[in-house]
């Protein structure tokens, strides 16, 4: 039996195609008991975020096509729509796959945090599911504190990659206290969704959010204080120090006479500026007034190219460390997989040896004479013991294998000077 992996994901796949072979998070049990039930594997695991689908396994390579037939057939899909798109890993390989994924490696955004607690939570379904035996549970095991080292070790996840984070750096330079700030975002789709979570991580505590309706606002509600009209956006203008601006209006939503105004009643206090929409939101001329700092989308992309730099070198540390970890869990496969082969054998010996005891006995119970008996025991003892390496030794001369002569010598412990 091996460890096993076959996966799509964001390089192998497009959206549309990943799309259909996703897991909610409640149906995973009941797919993984049916998968187990269907194949015939020991123990599953399925990992299924927006990125990939990755289907973890014991049991034999031949299943891995079991495996593929199976994901499509659960999804009710043809086959042949996913052949392209699959890809697969076998023992050690598919054990340093796993660590690179949940280490961040392996992401659509290197280093990216989310998925560590995204292989926890599919490892905690699989376990409550039943799914998991011994060699899921030590590997996993092994690969988050992989996960964990590379996080502490390694700058890989230090190094803020997302447009807002990026914006949130820039407004630490110009304020000393973030907690002090008083900040408008404009608009409520993903960015500016984050942008607040990471402005409330940052210490900021007065969130206004603008939008065409307040209804749609009052879903980020937990990120602010309050929520108004896009109309409503010159009334309270000055008493923003940060402007975030993200909306999907083809005109601008702040012009340069309204900062120009917002600025005098502020007395010149600095504003800081970002617009993150495409197209803008604020007016480029705003630039040419005094106590205004605008950036654009591409001035912080340049901040977050260098940061993605700084993780990529950082990445090198970190596959190493995989590296190492992936090459000290196959060592201990086999070194597991040597101490079985060693007990099985010496169970092996203790059946002979219990079964020619038995006959023994039995015969000492009627009367024979033990001498006789004993020495009948161990004729047949050795002869039960010798047949098998006997056979294989012989056929080994038959073919001329002197390399295996000489393994098989050294093996059963005779000197290499005997003539086999």
């Amino acid at each position: 039996m091996k460890l096993l992996l076959l996966g799509i994901n964001h390089e192998t796949a497009p959206l549309a195609v990943r799309e259909q072979v996703t897991f909610s998070a409640g149906a995973i049990a009941p797919a993984l008991q049916q998968m187990c039930h269907d194949i015939g594997l020991s123990e599953a695991l399925i990992l299924s975020t927006c990125n990939r689908t990755e289907m973890v396994a014991v049991g034999h390579p031949q299943d891995l096509t079991r495996l593929g037939d199976w994901l499509a057939t659960y999804h009710n899909l043809e086959s042949t729509l996913l052949q392209d798109s699959l890809y697969s890993h076998v023992a050690d390989d598919a054990a340093k796959h796993l660590m690179r994924v949940t280490s961040g490696l392996d992401s659509m955004v290197l280093g990216e945090p989310q998925i560590t607690g995204q292989v926890k939570a599919a490892f905690a379904e699989a376990t409550a599911a039943g799914t998991v035996g011994a060699t899921l549970h030590r590997l996993f095991q092994q690969i988050f504190q992989v996960a964990k080292q590379v996080r502490t070790d390694t700058a890989i996840g230090q190094h803020l990659i997302s447009t807002p984070a990026a914006a949130i750096k820039l407004a630490k330079n110009l304020f000393t206290n973030l907690s002090d700030c008083r900040c408008l975002l404009v608009g409520v789709g993903d960015m500016i969704e984050l942008a607040a979570k990471q402005l409330m991580d940052a210490g900021v505590k007065q969130i206004t959010i603008a939008n065409r309706t307040k209804a749609n606002a009052t879903s980020l509600a937990e990120f602010c204080q309050g929520d108004i009209l896009l109309s409503d956006i010159p009334d309270v203008l000055h008493r923003s120090d940060i402007v975030i601006s993200s909306t999907a209006s083809q005109l601008p939503i702040l012009g340069k006479g309204a900062v120009e105004a917002a600025l005098k009643k502020r007395k010149h206090k600095p504003m800081f500026m970002v617009d993150i929409a495409v197209p803008r939101d604020i007016e480029p001329e705003i630039t040419t007034l005094r106590d205004v700092y605008l950036y654009s989308l591409d001035d912080l992309q340049t901040i977050v190219s260098e940061n993605m730099d700084l993780r990529r070198s950082a990445a090198g540390a970190a596959e190493a460390i995989v590296r190492d970890a992936a090459i000290a869990y196959e060592q201990g496969e086999k070194t597991r997989a040597g101490q079985d082969l060693v007990v099985r054998y010496r169970k092996q010996l203790e059946t002979i040896k219990d079964a020619e005891l038995a006959k023994a006995l039995a015969r000492a119970k009627q009367g024979d004479d033990i001498d006789v008996l004993l020495k009948t025991f161990a004729t047949q003892l050795t002869q039960k013991l010798a047949h098998t390496p006997s056979v294989g030794l012989k056929s080994l001369i038959l073919d001329g294998d002197v390399t295996a002569i000489d393994q098989a010598k050294a093996l059963l412990g005779l000197n290499q000077d005997d003539t086999p």
